[in-house]
């Protein structure tokens, strides 16, 4: 085993002098230690000040008493290592900017836009649209950002880790995080995936003693209860078989040697270290908290053990500096907080105009790209219709002697090969892992077993397991570390086996990867794709039959993609994969089996086009994935039994949604039905409508001003679904619900 725990309080911390002889520091870091503290220190006092004058808006969580944590385990890295921070960030990043202050303007310009994102100012690193609890500068400085959920940041830096090692570029990451999240899920799930992929991570607890007012391990004060059975969350180690580190967190030296000590071995071994750093904070979990759950006597006791005093002290009692010496020290600390306060007070607010601006990377397509891909797919859906149709006409015996036939047929006529949806899924990241390097595969089941559906077969066989890579049942730590390595310049494709496990996930999904890019001041790229399936079709019930679309693209930052055929799942997943932004990739459980001509080499399908599949001119029926195959069987129903010549728009992509294509396609036809396996409520097709009825025509006309009828909305029943096979089938559009729904409105 691995696990052992190193509990440094108990061994005699080397004095400074030893450090400065043995080459290990010099005076002058141990200097800028104590200046780190204090302004971080100030910086904090002012914030205080400034919350209860309204001038600062909104939750700061003050890191007051724990600066030597921050402040030692930065100095243990080098500049082009990795932190991630927490709600409690002001410490990291103030630690970890000083880093990258080549000189004293440097120092002073960080300390600048620190106060001013407070502020919520244009000049603040995120253009005031993180504030104090994301507060990060992320692409200079190797910041992953702070989270303001608890736990939140944990399973994006064992995805930064992950991408370090697979590019060898030699770099750690440190991830700092709270005693409350230790009770997290995303804790154990994040844990257990560094530990198991062993990346080259140093987890560091600042163990404060209370999350928020509960005690971790139990206080004395009366009606207060505690969270953890234990008192040392290093014990936790254990259950991931990993060294764990116990250190003074009040003391700089300390941690710098416990953090330099895991750096070295997450570098040269790439294995996780817990470290453990007992520390406290002076202000409450929020300036509103009155500290009821903690005695006078405990805080007392544990002010007396400043990080200034104790570095302090050191100083002065090896004579490595006066007094004097370090009251310039304070000073100098205090008058860069000053200004930096004055230059946030004199900064501009952000234009109101630039609401909008970097919620996605902007992506465009040649006009060229969109129109041949339209005549694509237009020969494809003549190939479908020549490969049905020959299986239709087949004297063959059996239905693999037909099929195989009708894909000579469409083959010698047409050049494209016929393959499943499952298949097309597959070949895609296949030809993106051969195109790209940076391009992984993770998730449950994707290697060996490949997915659940198969849709990742073969490719562990091809790519080996650096590349593909098997992970425990972990959704939160999936999707984040899918997020961390896509924020290290990595392109994952991170599979979750069914879109209702997706819900375990959203914290990650959302917080961390959707909104990474505009909470962070428009300075990352989340270039990753979670792959997922849901929708009914094998009687498994509610929990593995949801279609939870319209949940996905309900938050802004994300892609929603949804193919209805092979040629849509391949070209739309390559597209996908190469794209710039976070996107959900959802295919149809019933669908993995479905035929239908791909044409060969390397092609993609512009995002956001939609596809009209089947041209008319008396209805326009709008869907997507396997409703959109509903909806074509219906069109051909409506036509030949009925006279009714409805026109077939498959969105391909919910978001960004092609509105354009369906305000002219109702605008020719007057009526408008949206065909969802999604809830009704709240759905989809809902938004599809109501996107329409807004649309502003080049004339100033709008969307409903060429309705003919009321749109209509073909959803999925309000109920979850059930496993019985009757109840399903009548729980979502059919075939004959939307003919009947057509000819109702025609």
């Amino acid at each position: 085993m691995d696990f052992c725990i190193e509990d440094t309080r108990k061994k005699p911390v080397p004095k400074l002098n030893e450090l400065i002889k043995d080459g290990i520091i010099t005076l002058d870091n141990a200097t800028d230690w104590l200046r780190s503290i204090y302004e971080i220190r100030f910086f904090e006092e002012k914030v205080f000040e400034l919350l209860g004058q309204n001038i600062i808006k909104g939750a700061s969580h003050l890191y007051a008493g724990e600066e030597a944590v921050a402040v030692g385990a930065i100095a243990a890295i080098e500049r082009g290592d990795v932190i991630g921070s927490t709600h409690r960030g002001h410490g990291h990043c103030g630690a970890i900017g000083n880093k990258y202050a080549d000189t004293e303007r440097d120092r002073q310009n960080h300390w600048n836009q620190m106060m001013a994102e407070l502020m919520g100012k244009e000049t603040g690193y995120c253009k005031g649209r993180g504030g104090s609890m994301h507060i990060a500068e992320v692409d200079k400085q190797n910041n992953l950002g702070s989270t303001g959920i608890v736990g939140g940041n944990q399973p994006s830096a064992v995805g930064a880790a992950l991408a370090e090692k697979y590019k060898k570029t030699g770099k750690v990451v440190l991830s700092f995080f709270g005693d409350g999240s230790t009770n997290c899920g995303s804790f154990h799930e994040s844990m257990n995936m560094a530990s198991t992929l062993k990346v080259p991570l140093v987890a560091i607890i600042e163990n404060n003693l209370y999350g928020m007012s509960v005690p971790f391990s139990g206080s004395p004060v009366e009606g207060t209860r505690k969270a953890s059975n234990i008192e040392d969350i290093a014990q936790r180690a254990a259950a991931y078989d990993v060294p764990a580190m116990i250190v003074d967190g009040q003391d700089a030296a300390a941690v710098f040697l416990a953090v330099r000590s895991a750096v070295e071995r997450a570098r040269k071994k790439s294995q996780m270290t817990i470290i453990e750093a007992k520390t406290y904070r002076w202000y409450g979990h929020s300036r509103s908290d009155p500290r009821a759950y903690r005695t006078k006597a405990e805080e007392k006791a544990w002010h007396d053990r400043d990080p200034i005093i104790v570095l302090s002290e050191k100083l002065l009692s090896e004579k490595l500096a006066t007094q004097q010496q370090l009251d310039e020290i304070k000073d100098k600390a205090f008058a860069t907080i000053e200004t930096a306060t004055k230059f946030g007070l004199d900064s501009p607010w952000p234009n109101t105009a630039d609401l909008a601006k970097d919620v996605y990377v902007e992506e465009s397509y040649p006009a060229s790209l969109i129109e041949s891909e339209r005549a694509t797919s237009a020969k494809v859906m003549e190939a479908t219709a020549v490969f049905e149709a020959a299986l239709a006409s087949s004297t063959s015996k059996t239905k693999k002697e037909a099929t195989e036939r009708a894909r000579a047929v469409v083959k010698s006529k047409f050049g494209m090969d016929v393959m499943t949806i499952g298949q097309a899924v597959s070949a895609a990241q296949a030809d993106e892992l051969r195109r790209d390097n940076n391009v992984i595969v993770m998730g449950e089941d994707v290697g060996l077993y490949g997915g659940a559906y198969q849709a990742t077969r073969g490719l562990s066989a091809e790519f080996g397991t650096d590349r593909v890579i098997d992970t425990a049942i972990s959704e939160a730590a999936i999707a984040g570390g899918a997020v961390g390595a896509a924020l290290r310049g990595l392109r994952p494709v991170a599979e979750i086996m069914y879109v209702d496990f997706v819900t375990i996930a959203m914290d990650q999904l959302v917080h961390v990867g959707a909104y990474n890019r505009y909470m962070f001041g428009g300075k990352a790229k989340v270039p990753m794709v979670l792959r997922t399936e849901g929708g009914v079709g094998r009687c498994i019930a509610a929990h593995h039959s949801e279609s939870l679309e319209a949940w996905l693209m309900h938050p802004p930052g994300l892609y929603v993609v949804m193919p209805s055929t092979p040629y849509d799942a391949k070209g739309l997943l390559k597209a996908a994969i190469r794209s710039d932004n976070p996107v959900v990739f959802i295919e149809h459980k019933a669908t993995y089996g479905q035929l239908g001509p791909v044409p060969e080499g390397d092609y993609i399908i512009p995002l956001g086009v939609a596809d009209i599949k089947r041209p008319g001119k008396d209805a326009t029926i709008v869907s997507y994935s396997r409703m959109a195959m509903f909806s074509l069987e219906a069109a051909k129903v409506l036509a030949e039994q009925h006279g009714i010549d409805a026109e077939v728009i498959d969105v391909r992509t919910l978001k960004p949604l092609d509105i354009k294509t369906i305000a002219e396609s109702v605008r020719k036809t007057g009526r408008l039905i949206t065909v969802s396996e999604g809830f009704g409520t709240c759905g989809a097709g809902r938004e599809f409508a109501g996107q329409f009825m807004e649309y502003e025509f080049g004339d100033g006309s709008h969307g409903f001003d060429y309705l003919d009828a009321a749109p209509v909305n073909l959803a999925a029943a309000d109920v979850p679904p059930p496993m019985s096979e009757p109840l399903e089938t009548a729980s979502i559009p059919s075939v004959e619900k939307i003919v009947e729904a057509v000819k109702a409105i025609v």
